[in-house]
């Protein structure tokens, strides 16, 4: 089967398409969107933030990829989770040139991992990651994205983002570099703050 592409130009058009995204893993597609649904009812999780420091600078859209990650997935994620752009599941918002909010609703509660995409320029940006992309993979400090429940809103405030198309696999070398006082490593990404709570209408 062909995979499926689509051009993430703008964030309507990615929303228009259903949210579909692609990742270099497996067959090299990760259809978003939830399966059946968008996933929208009352134990769904909502996840929003802001971009700070973005490495290097940049003119480019950047996409905020959250992944559903498999309850069965039993990897190390505290604290700083594996890439997990292999998981089959997620939602997809794209940040035009000089935005930096996003917000992405209708994910499955549970454990969740958060990628960011330095998407191609012009238009040869696609909306998807491929094997060389510079990607950053968020850190999750505190552990606060391991299990998260349904009904609440996450927010990632000041995230900074170092980008590389070699994210470094700090958790084989030491923790510490995923501590809040140290910059973000290569391929990784540093909210100043993630907090929890309740989701209520307006979030």
């Amino acid at each position: 089967m062909t995979p499926t592409r689509f051009h993430a130009w703008s964030r309507t058009a990615l929303l228009a398409a259903a949210g579909f995204a692609a990742s270099s893993c497996g067959n090299g597609t990760v259809t978003f969107g939830n399966g059946d649904g968008d996933n929208d009812g009352n134990a769904t999780v909502t996840v929003k933030g802001n971009l700070d420091n973005v490495s290097p600078v940049t003119s480019r859209e950047v996409v905020v990829f959250v992944y559903d990650i498999d309850s069965n997935d039993n990897s190390d994620r505290c604290t700083c989770p594996p890439n997990p752009s292999c998981s089959t599941q997620g939602k997809a918002d794209v940040l035009a040139s000089g935005e930096t909010e996003f917000t992405l609703t209708g994910l499955f509660a549970g454990p969740l991992g958060v990628v960011f995409l330095l998407d191609n320029s012009g238009n040869y940006a696609d909306g998807q990651i491929d094997p060389g992309d510079p990607i950053a993979v968020l850190d999750d400090v505190d552990c606060q994205l391991d299990d998260v429940g349904g009904n609440l809103t996450v927010t990632l405030k000041d995230v900074d983002i170092a980008f590389s198309p070699a994210p470094a696999d700090v958790c084989a070398a030491t923790k510490d570099d995923c501590m809040v006082d140290n910059p973000p490593a290569a391929g990784r990404a540093r909210a100043d703050q993630i907090t929890l709570a309740k989701t209520t209408t307006g979030n």
